[in-house]
């Protein structure tokens, strides 16, 4: 079993732990200038996001990223962020399951695929 059958299957399995009770689209999606800004490189500006409720933003190029807080303590926040990849025929290319631990109200920045995503989480509790 290779590294991508290993990383396809933990990414399947923490997917299924996600709930999937509420979802949203985050506003800007449709209007992001994405000529003026690298390939590269994403950032999302402040996001409000709702504990435990995933948030899809689309990326371009054929990738989503679905953002699933969770109010660790007053300050902090854990966010799993899950790329997805597809190609031209909508199959999944890619899947991606990533997981970082940041203060809310501060910006930061990851990178996932060689895609750098930067954002400001504003996470409201539910």
């Amino acid at each position: 079993m290779g590294i991508a059958h290993i990383t396809a299957i933990l990414a399947i399995s923490l997917t299924g732990l996600l709930p999937s009770s509420c979802s949203k689209t985050h506003p800007a999606d449709a209007k992001a200038d994405v000529a003026a800004v690298p390939v590269n490189v994403r950032n999302l500006g402040e996001l409000s996001l709702t504990n435990h409720c995933e948030t899809r933003v689309q990326l371009g190029a054929g990738k989503s990223c679905t953002i699933t807080p969770k109010v660790v303590d007053r300050s902090n926040v854990r966010l799993t962020l899950t790329m997805e990849s597809k190609k031209a025929d909508g199959h999944t290319d890619g899947l991606i399951v990533t997981e970082v631990i940041v203060s809310q109200g501060k910006p930061f920045e990851v990178t996932i695929d060689g895609l750098d995503i930067s954002l400001t989480p504003d996470v409201l509790a539910k």
